[in-house]
Order: structure tokens, then C-alpha cells, then sequence
């Protein structure tokens, strides 16, 4: 043999098989056949070395990602140290300039040094062999040097497909106008970049990548995406403890690995340091003992707490149902916050047999627009569902009401105590909000919700909310307040509400239905006379 087989070339996923192994597989095979398929593996890691375009590994999560992007028009890669984010962006976008003749990319970083040196780097190293030596002509001109990075921040294939980078340090008014089929953010973008760079993708059906390890915390960008974001999947976290639960609506031991966005054309994924293979993880691992589990989080899941703190921690995947999960059968109880120029926000409660609240309904829900959004503001900021079609009148709303409720059976309607009982000017003269809706040829009559402090109504949605997340669901041991998952924009405000922005939180309005709901303690009546147990206070 001769190979030597004592000096194999060390590989994180092609493990060179010990000497015993070779031994019995020589006496098994011949001497011959072994000999081949070492020297096979010996070329194979040469040409992932020369050519890892072609012939560099690829991780099962980066072609799971591959088909979150394929689905949807963004992706955020939130990413412990190491994780492989930065390879596997820079590998999509060559494979994107490459395979797609006058191609657009946009690669963007935190400085121009940082691009050279954290970036531009990582492109050059998945250039096919070919094209770093292409001669430049009219057409092609591809420049780089590990000092300065590509010429001129740019270069240009043989296609025409051309790449450009740009850096967050220079005026924003380089990303306005053009046409982009892929943009790539790395690291710490600004919000305000992103809600502009989405337009520049629009034209060619691009795609918006953003890759970035949130050392700083719970930013305005990882808000933006994960707000409100559904897990789909989540992985074992072995540098946690693996009986706890780390992040709600996650299993004990578990983090987050692949979520839905509350916008539906965006999904997250965090790339945990222990799926990249080549990836000294024990290392890591070794440098965060003694470490809070809140740097264990950032550091190896790429996960960031919201500090803001919301005003619902028990609130989480557990009280979120898909529709078909919500009982049938049941006593339904309304509510509505009346505004003025803007949309009333509504809830629709259903108190099952079972004792528990399920909140079947909301409007606006997201397909007349979100309620709120993410932003620098704590609560967030108004949303389009806020705005949208508003300006309807008392019988416009009553019949837009009967039309969601189909023939619904409603036990009782509550309104805001304050805005119910204001007094309206109508044709007949001074009269209340409550009055207005109780008159004409469709009256509607609402109670006026049990006037309790904010702080009161909040307690006991947490009452509701509470349950040992540690033991399992049980009968005792479970949530009593459910919501369905169409109701998102009642979801993300519960999940972003911390009443930092007062009256004027842009979450306010579907939490106040909550909470009026939750004070009137609404609860199945069976055949029997409908009533609430709710008892009136006054501010």
C-alpha cells in the first residue's frame, strides 16, 4: 500500500478510519480495494480545499434554510460563534451570480474594512478556480487581494451578473433605487435598512438574507423578525440544562432552530454552533463554562432574550391553538375598543365546557393588515390594520360584526367602560357610545367592562396564563387561556406589550379587549341563563 496511512489527512466529516479498521478491512476487501478508497478520500479533501464551489460539504440545516428561501422572500440567520452563517451566504451568492446571467447582489457590512475582512473573503474562497483567474475584459473584471478586497467594491463575471458591496457606515442613500436579485446583511444592520432594501428586491422577485450573532442583544432587526414568530422547529441545546425550559414554547432542553415570521413572507433560522462540523464545539464550549445561560444562548443558539420584558412571560407556543384545535362547542362572549379615526380593535372568546378561554377570533386580523409592528419604541409602532378601511360608521360596524359572526349565538358583548359610556352626539341629541349601538333596526347591546386598574386586568390574564412549565400538561397543571393562531395580531401584542409607551402603545388596543374579557371572567353556561361574573368598579 502505498498510501501512508499512518499520516491520513484529518477531516471533521470524512473521519480517516484507525488502523485496526484499515487492517480488517484490508483482510476483508484486499489490500488493493482499501488502498483506492483512501486515496479517494485523500482527493476528496484536496478538491473541497481547491474547489469548495463544487466540492465543499454542505450541513443538512444549510439545505434546510435553502428551502425556507426557495418558500419565502427573506431570511434571518441568527447564529452562535462559528455556526457557519457567513459560509453558507457566501456560497448562495456565488452560486447566484454564477447560475443567473445579469444577476444583481448587493453584499453589505458594518464598515468597508469589515467587509474586506469578514465578508469579501469568504466570496473569494468560494470563486470557482476558474474565475479567479479569468483575464479581464470588456465584460469580466474580478480584482481581489487580501489587503483590499475586490476593486472598486465590485466585480463582474462573464455573464454580466455583477456584485457590489456596501457598508451601513455610508449615507443610506446609496441603497435608494436599483434593481437587486439577492441582497446579503451581515451583522449589524439597522432597521431602517432593511425596511428599505425589502423595496430594492421587489422588481427582479429577489431575495433578503440577513446573517448576524446578536451579541448586543435583543436588537430592532432581530425584533422586526422574530416578534411573533411561530417555532416550527427547535433542537437540543446540550450546553443547557436539559430540565428546563429556556425559551417559552420550546420543549425542556430545547432551542429555537426554525421559525415563522409573524410577516409571512420571512422565516428565522438559528444556526447552534454544534451543527457546524468544523467547528472546534468543544472548545467553545470549554470557553462558556461558569458563563449565565443568557451567553450560552447568544453564544452557541444565536438566541436573544427580549429584555424589554413583556408584560405576559407565561405567554407562549402552549397557548397557541390551530383552529381545529379550538372547542366547538361552547359559550362565546365579544368584545370591542371603540377608537375614533381609527379601526376598533375586537375579540371573540369562546368559554368551553372544559373551563378554559379560547379566543377564536380577532379584527382586524393580519389580512386586513398588522395591528403593529415592530420598531424602536418599546410597544412598537402602528401598523396598516390600524388604518385600513377606517372611518366606518356605527352601522357599518354592526353589520360587518353579524357578517363575522354568521349566525353565532354571543352570551354577552363587552365594550371599553370610558368610551361606551362617553357621551355621543346623535340626531336625537346628546347620548352614549353604549345607547348608540343599542338603537335602530339592528341593536347590539354591549355592557360596559368592569372598570379595573390596568395593573388588576393584567394579573389576571397571568392567572389565566399560569402553569408549572416544568412538570407535564396536565388537567391541573395547564394554561386556562388559549388564543387561535389566526388571531396574530393579538399574539404578537401579548408577546411585545410592556406598557413602556402607555396609552399611546401601539399593542394597547388588543391587549384592553383582553383584559376587559379577562375582568368580566366569562364562563360556559351550558343550556342555562348566559352570565359573566365580572362585578363593576369605578377608575
Amino acid at each position: 500500500m502505498s498510501l501512508d496511512i499512518k499520516n491520513l489527512t484529518p477531516h471533521p466529516v470524512l473521519v480517516a478510519p484507525t488502523l485496526d479498521e484499515i487492517r480488517i478491512l484490508a483482510e476483508k476487501n484486499g489490500v488493493d480495494v482499501v488502498a483506492e478508497l483512501l486515496q479517494l478520500r485523500e482527493d476528496k479533501i484536496l478538491a473541497e480545499k481547491m474547489d469548495p464551489y463544487r466540492h465543499g460539504y454542505e450541513p443538512q440545516h444549510w439545505k434546510e434554510v435553502d428551502t425556507i428561501l426557495k418558500a419565502k422572500n427573506e431570511v434571518l440567520v441568527l447564529g452562535g460563534n462559528r455556526a457557519g452563517k457567513t459560509e453558507w451566504a457566501a456560497k448562495r451568492v456565488i452560486q447566484t451570480l454564477v447560475n443567473k446571467p445579469d444577476a444583481r447582489v448587493w453584499c453589505l457590512h458594518t464598515t468597508n474594512s469589515s467587509s474586506i475582512q469578514m465578508q469579501q473573503n469568504v466570496l473569494w474562497k468560494y470563486m470557482p478556480p476558474e474565475l479567479k483567474n479569468a483575464r479581464k475584459t470588456k465584460v469580466t473584471n474580478i480584482s481581489y487581494s487580501q489587503k483590499n478586497g475586490f476593486s472598486d467594491n465590485t466585480f463582474i463575471l462573464p455573464n454580466r451578473s455583477q456584485c457590489f458591496f456596501m457598508n451601513y457606515a455610508q449615507d443610506k442613500k446609496v441603497i435608494e433605487g436599483g434593481e437587486v436579485d439577492l441582497i446579503w446583511c451581515d451583522e449589524l444592520v439597522p432597521l431602517d435598512w432593511i425596511e428599505t432594501l425589502r423595496y430594492r428586491a421587489i422588481t427582479r422577485r429577489g431575495k433578503l438574507i440577513t446573517t448576524f450573532t446578536p451579541v448586543l442583544g435583543y436588537s430592532q432587526v432581530v425584533k422586526d423578525y422574530v416578534a411573533g414568530c411561530r417555532f416550527k422547529k427547535t433542537l437540543p441545546a446540550v450546553l443547557l440544562d436539559n430540565d428546563k425550559i429556556h425559551v417559552g414554547g420550546c420543549p425542556k432542553g430545547h432551542m429555537p432552530y426554525i421559525a415563522d415570521s409573524m410577516n409571512s413572507n420571512c422565516g428565522v433560522v438559528w444556526f447552534h454552533s454544534q451543527l457546524n462540523p468544523y467547528n472546534p464545539f468543544d472548545q467553545l464550549a470549554a470557553t462558556l463554562e461558569g458563563k449565565t445561560s443568557n451567553e450560552i444562548k447568544i453564544r452557541a443558539y444565536g438566541w436573544a432574550e427580549n429584555t424589554a420584558g413583556s408584560q405576559f412571560p407565561s405567554f407562549t407556543d402552549q397557548n397557541i391553538l390551530t383552529e381545529d384545535k379550538i372547542p366547538k362547542d361552547g359559550t362565546n362572549f365579544m368584545v370591542i375598543d371603540p377608537a375614533g379615526a381609527r379601526n376598533w380593535f375586537m375579540l371573540w372568546v369562546r368559554a368551553a365546557r372544559d373551563g378554559n378561554l379560547y379566543v377564536y377570533r380577532e379584527w382586524p386580523d393580519t389580512s386586513n393588515g398588522e395591528w403593529a409592528l415592530p420598531s424602536e419604541k418599546p410597544d412598537g409602532k402602528m401598523g396598516s390594520g390600524q388604518k385600513n378601511g377606517a372611518g366606518r360608521g356605527l352601522d357599518d360596524y354592526k353589520d360587518l360584526i353579524l357578517d363575522l359572526e354568521a349566525g353565532e349565538v354571543i352570551a354577552e358583548r363587552y365594550i371599553d367602560p370610558r368610551a361606551g359610556g362617553t357621551q355621543a352626539v346623535s340626531a336625537e341629541g346628546g347620548t352614549s357610545l353604549i345607547e348608540l349601538l343599542d338603537d335602530g333596526v339592528k341593536p347590539m347591546y354591549f355592557q360596559p367592562a368592569a372598570g379595573v386598574h390596568i395593573e388588576q386586568g393584567v394579573a389576571i390574564i397571568n392567572d389565566l396564563l399560569f402553569y408549572n412549565a416544568n412538570e407535564p400538561i396536565s388537567t391541573i397543571n395547564q394554561p386556562k387561556l388559549y388564543v387561535s393562531d389566526e388571531c396574530r395580531n393579538l399574539i404578537f401584542a401579548m408577546r411585545e406589550w410592556t406598557n413602556q409607551d402607555g396609552d399611546k402603545g401601539a399593542c394597547k388596543d388588543p391587549i384592553d379587549c383582553l383584559r376587559y374579557l379577562a375582568v368580566m371572567e366569562p364562563s360556559f353556561e351550558g343550556d342555562s341563563v348566559f352570565k359573566s361574573r365580572g362585578q363593576s368598579h369605578s377608575y
